[in-house]
């Protein structure tokens, strides 16, 4: 059986290299690759739904703060054979759980994937819960607490074939929650790191005008603020799993805080302009800038989006609603040959990035697209299109 096992050491610097997996969108890999070879993790090694790479805890600490695209870091403990039940069982069990909690710590269990014998994920789930709570009453007659909403201790067992990953969730709450939007945010709100990802894939950086003249509750508007400060996302107040761990090394964390903090710069001359119809829209998105301290360099305004004055420069950046979740399709392809329009009058020199689940309405807009990237908003298939406005 593999072990990745953590081991504190106090009063150095640990340059231990570890394995890890950070989680993300379908379509988002390569982008979040690019990020963690940009914080100077190694072995970078894209695959579905997530990327694996090495580094030291030093890593994984920045990685959580500073990743705008990932929503999970997750740590493997050990991999082990687990063709069935027995086998997984015995898997889990093996483990020394006292590495990774207390019997006072709470826990919970997720698991991704299935193999001919384990085709339930929630059984897989209470299988390896099993093998835990039992090592520990077998070591000190103890037994951990379940806490499925909010556990100290989240583990992610990980099947593939008849192999079984089981990793500590260092993250805690998914990284998407920046903690700058409250539940109401909009109607069905785009998800914070799916956002930042349509930006860097638009090649936003943060030194270009922007425009979203549908903005919702604001969500790209934020996040292309963050991108033009340079702020870790998690700077922005909300907690972290692996605080909590036995392994925690503070003086690594507040060597990660202070470099994300001394990283933020000054920004000067790059407008992010956000616009909706919608009252509660503008509402939601002025509100979600000013939770995330960007109300200075973002700006908001009720209006239609045919009203858009004549742009020169920069970037036009929107997510309309496309009929999966919000409106009747046939209602919105007139909204998608409004933004076309608006686009060839309004926007000539600039690039346009337009993020959509539908190809009908996609096509209402009269644009060829230059190239698209498929991205996947949880079970929905969309194509993010970008257009060279001439």
């Amino acid at each position: 059986m593999a072990d990745n096992r953590v081991v504190r050491r106090e009063g150095t610097k640990d340059e231990t290299v570890h394995s890890f997996f950070a989680t993300c969108f379908q379509g988002v890999e390569a982008i979040l690759a690019e990020e963690l070879r940009a914080m100077g993790a190694k072995a970078v090694r894209p695959g579905a739904r997530g990327v694996q790479f090495n580094g030291t805890i030093d890593t994984l600490y920045k990685v959580n703060l500073r990743s705008r695209t990932a929503h999970r870091v997750l740590f493997p403990i050990a991999t082990f054979d687990a063709a069935d039940r027995q086998q997984l069982y015995d898997g889990a069990r093996a483990i020394r759980w006292s590495d990774h909690l207390s019997p006072q710590t709470t826990l919970a269990v997720d698991t991704v994937g299935t193999n001919d014998q384990l085709i339930h994920t929630q059984f897989t789930s209470r299988v390896v819960k099993d093998g835990i709570v039992d090592w520990f009453r077998d070591n000190g007659g103890i037994r951990p607490s379940v806490d499925l909403k909010n556990p100290g201790l989240r583990i992610n067992a990980r099947l593939r074939g008849n192999t079984c990953t089981l990793s500590w969730d260092t993250s805690g709450e998914r990284l998407h929650r920046r903690g700058y939007r409250g539940d109401a945010g909009g109607a069905a709100p785009l998800k914070e790191n799916l956002a930042a990802a349509i930006l860097l894939l638009s090649g936003y950086d943060g030194t270009m005008p922007l425009v979203d003249p549908m903005c919702g509750s604001g969500t790209l508007l934020v996040e292309a603020a963050l991108i033009a400060q340079n702020r870790a996302p998690g700077l922005l107040g909300r907690t972290f799993a692996l605080t909590d761990h036995p392994s925690f090394d503070r003086r690594a964390w507040d060597r990660a805080l202070s470099d994300a903090r001394l990283a933020v710069r000054e920004v000067d001359g790059c407008p992010i302009v956000g616009s909706d119809i919608s009252r509660d829209a503008v509402r939601a998105a002025t509100a979600a800038a000013a939770g995330s301290g960007t109300d200075d360099i973002i700006r908001v305004v009720c209006r239609d989006i045919g009203d858009l004055p004549p742009q020169s420069t920069g970037m036009v950046v929107t997510n309309p609603p496309y009929g999966e979740r919000l409106g009747d399709i046939n209602e919105l392809a007139g909204l998608y040959k409004r933004l076309g329009a608006l686009l060839r009058r309004s926007c000539q020199g600039m690039t346009a990035h337009v993020m959509t689940g539908s190809r009908f309405l996609a096509n209402r807009i009269g644009l060829s697209p230059g190239r698209s990237d498929v991205l996947w908003n949880g079970p929905i298939e969309c194509r993010l299109l970008h257009y060279d406005i001439d």
